[in-house]
């Protein structure tokens, strides 16, 4: 009986895993956000403003998981885990304040057409006038990640036939059919762009839960909803880079935070070395012991203000002067 009672309880779970909230009809992440990039401490529109976003609570309802709450708030998996550690992924329970980590600070790169920062699973898609749209990814497993680089938009095809790779089907044994038509069963969703020079794509998901997670054999995924909205947006020939930023400083109201997202790879020392960087290059005065402090603390994805560097007042000068 017990065991029984267990096989089914696997059941359920795996069903609830590949398919969370049936019944929902999803929006996509249409918001755009404003920034203004630092030159020289201010732009013509005023302090620089490089961080989008802003973060919230909300409260669960008691048929919700953690899945459907990060796709109803256009995040990724492992984004709302860390920012909820202990809350439970199937149950979070009824009334129970879950952080939305929905603030985010700019990569440093180019900011035009589409950024994919892998590390953090985000891709952020640059408008005209200082405007930027951004999406939660699925990205390639450890060992299969896609290569960093300068590409353009190409290829772009609706209901795309997926043709399986010669290392996919040895993979996966004769149970995989070389040719995967369009429909539910196709891992490329309804819509394919094709990064330029590569095999790899940007494209849609048959299974939601990969978002926010490293699933893939190298090509990125989006939530349904939101590949229909961008490949509407997306002209053929849009630059697109891929980057993997492990760490990133941002700028917002005159204060300067920092944002690490460590992807299983980067250490703490290389993390550091690359905020440094960072800092020297915004030129901010920051308190480094105190920063490397901080960072063995931080979560990843976790936004942090730089602790200043502070100033020792000047001594007075109580020298006694007689007149000559």
């Amino acid at each position: 009986m017990r065991k029984r009672f267990w096989c089914a309880l696997v059941v359920f779970g795996l069903a609830a895993f590949a398919a969370p909230s049936m019944g929902e009809s999803w929006e996509p992440a249409t918001g755009v956000f404003e920034y203004r990039v630092p030159a020289g401490g201010e732009t013509d529109g005023g302090p620089a403003s490089t961080i989008i976003g802003n973060r919230a609570i909300y409260i669960a309802r008691h048929k919700d998981t953690l899945l459907d709450i990060a796709r109803r708030h256009h995040l990724g998996y492992t984004e709302l885990i860390l920012a909820n550690p202990g809350v439970d992924t199937w149950l979070p329970g009824e009334g129970t304040r879950v952080a939305i980590p929905s603030q985010w600070i700019l990569p440093d790169a180019p900011r035009e057409g589409l950024v994919l920062n892998i590390p953090e699973m985000r891709l952020y898609y640059y408008l005209s006038d200082s405007k930027v749209m951004t999406f939660a990814l699925g990205v390639g497993v450890e060992g299969q990640h896609t290569p960093a680089g300068k590409y353009r938009i190409r290829q772009k095809r609706e209901n795309p036939v997926w043709y399986v790779p010669v290392s996919i089907q040895k993979e996966r044994g004769e149970d995989q059919p070389k040719v995967v038509p369009p429909g539910p069963d196709n891992p490329l969703g309804k819509y394919w762009m094709r990064l330029s020079h590569t095999t790899y794509g940007i494209h849609g998901t048959n299974n939601s839960w990969a978002i926010g997670r490293r699933v893939t054999h190298g090509c990125i995924r989006l939530y349904p909803e939101d590949i229909a909205h961008l490949y509407s947006l997306v002209p053929e020939g849009t630059p697109a880079r891929v980057i993997y930023q492990h760490a990133k400083v941002g700028l917002r109201d005159g204060k300067a935070y920092f944002q690490v997202h460590r992807h299983g790879r980067a250490t703490d020392s290389e993390l550091m070395a690359i905020l440094i960087r960072r800092i020297a290059k915004l030129e901010l005065d920051v308190d480094l012991r105190r920063l490397r402090e901080l960072l063995l603390d931080l979560p990843d994805g976790a936004m942090a203000p730089l602790p200043p560097r502070e100033t020792k007042p000047l001594m007075a000068d109580t020298t006694t002067r007689t007149a000559s």
